[in-house]
């Protein structure tokens, strides 16, 4: 795709919000694969904005380490990606840089927080994408745009030069058109090979969630057999965390606006900074919670990542299954479902590697596929993008709009 192409697309998509001058390496692993950045890593030279006007000047003195790194090894990066403001919330409705669209359909929603990511693998203009995962910002886009996502775990992929959300549960990691870009990016960022050969896996349904709607239910059934004819097995457990899906999102979310006020004060200290009435009502929240309310909070996460932690042990797992979200895309006048998150919040919470795979379409919309998968066991949760095929993207045009 030329430029001229690519500005096109991009004014109807709203995908990215600058774009990288800078001449690509054209040897190393990554040559020839297109990558564009969300907005909230640092790319050298252009507005490091979490997609805020209030930082719509705040140009990077340089990459971050895990733009450099892809860099170094060849990856042409394009520029960086539209998102949802402050990357606290999951439509990338975002007021500064436009609504960004879903190739899919229509005035549909990307998810987010990395939606500009998914919508730009979708559409065909990079390869793969960088994106930051808090609750499955990652995840659920990749879901929504019918593309591959990867939430590391630990430290394995450097989050310096990254605007955070949450320093608790944050991630930095890759979306991709197909498992092999996806496994390239991965192994480039020090991941370890994926684990090919699933025989004598053990997999679970958690028993005490709830369980998909009728309409997911079919598409997510042909998922775990595909998982069987691999060789893996499927059986059902309880988590046994001891507290809801809103439990833990209540938990969550509140400690994100309050490590999100702490990288956000000196906006918050000027009305004229250019923060959104939401976001920055959000961060005002957390900011002024009650102690034993921010007490409450990271105690019930770290609870529920040791039970959930002592369940794949107990269980002898190798990871907890599920559809990734329990619908498809969205129209952004609708917005998003009360349980956006609940199936993708729980490796954050538990500091675990996962994935979310394209696993089929419902409505024409594609639905993934989630895993989380067991301490350390990135080669598990990358191997799994390969049980599933890459859907077919959608044609889509400039001219004509998706």
């Amino acid at each position: 795709m030329d430029h001229s192409t690519l500005l096109a697309a991009n004014q109807a998509l709203n995908a990215f919000i600058a774009f990288d001058e800078t001449p690509p390496v054209t040897t190393g692993p990554l040559a020839g694969i297109k990558l564009g950045i969300k907005g909230n890593i640092a790319v050298q030279g252009l507005a490091n904005t979490a997609g805020a006007e209030a930082r719509r000047h705040a140009i990077a003195a340089g990459d971050a380490p895990v733009v450099a790194t892809l860099r170094a090894a060849g990856a042409q990066i394009v520029g960086t990606l539209n998102m949802h403001e402050g990357a606290l919330g999951a439509t990338t409705d975002n007021k500064a840089y436009g609504r960004c669209i879903n190739p899919w359909r229509a005035n549909f929603s990307p998810g987010g927080s990395s939606g500009g990511s998914g919508a730009a693998i979708a559409a065909g203009l990079v390869d793969a994408a960088l994106g930051t995962d808090t609750m499955g910002s990652i995840r659920l886009p990749a879901s929504y745009c019918g593309v591959y996502g990867w939430k590391p775990s630990g430290t394995l992929v450097s989050q310096i030069g990254v605007v955070p959300l949450s320093t608790t549960l944050d991630q930095v990691g890759p979306l991709a058109k197909d498992p092999e870009t996806l496994w390239a990016i991965a192994k480039a960022l020090g991941a370890p090979a994926p684990l090919t050969d699933m025989q004598g896996l053990r997999f679970a349904v958690a028993r005490d969630r709830v369980g998909p709607p009728p309409l997911v239910g079919p598409v997510f059934e042909l998922a775990c057999q595909r998982l069987k004819d691999a060789g893996a097995e499927v059986v059902e457990v309880d988590l046994a965390l001891g507290f809801s899906d809103i439990d833990i999102v209540l938990a969550c979310l509140l400690v994100c606006e309050i490590e999100g006020a702490g990288e956000w004060v000196t906006e918050l200290a000027d009305p004229e900074s250019g923060l959104t009435k939401e976001f920055r009502a959000m961060l005002l929240y957390g900011k002024n919670s009650p102690k034993a309310r921010i007490d409450q909070a990271y105690e019930t996460i770290a609870l529920a990542k040791e039970r959930l932690r002592a369940c794949l042990a107990r269980e002898g797992l190798a990871g907890i299954i599920s559809p990734t979200v329990s619908h498809v895309a969205f129209d952004h006048d609708v917005g998003p479902p009360i349980d956006q998150a609940y199936a993708t919040m729980y490796a954050n919470v538990g500091d675990l590697p996962a994935i979310s795979a394209p696993m089929g379409l419902i409505d024409g919309l594609p639905i993934g596929f989630h895993a989380m998968t067991a301490p350390g066991r990135e080669d598990v949760a990358l191997g799994l993008a390969g049980v599933f095929p890459a859907l077919v993207l959608p044609v889509w045009q400039a001219s004509e709009g998706p």
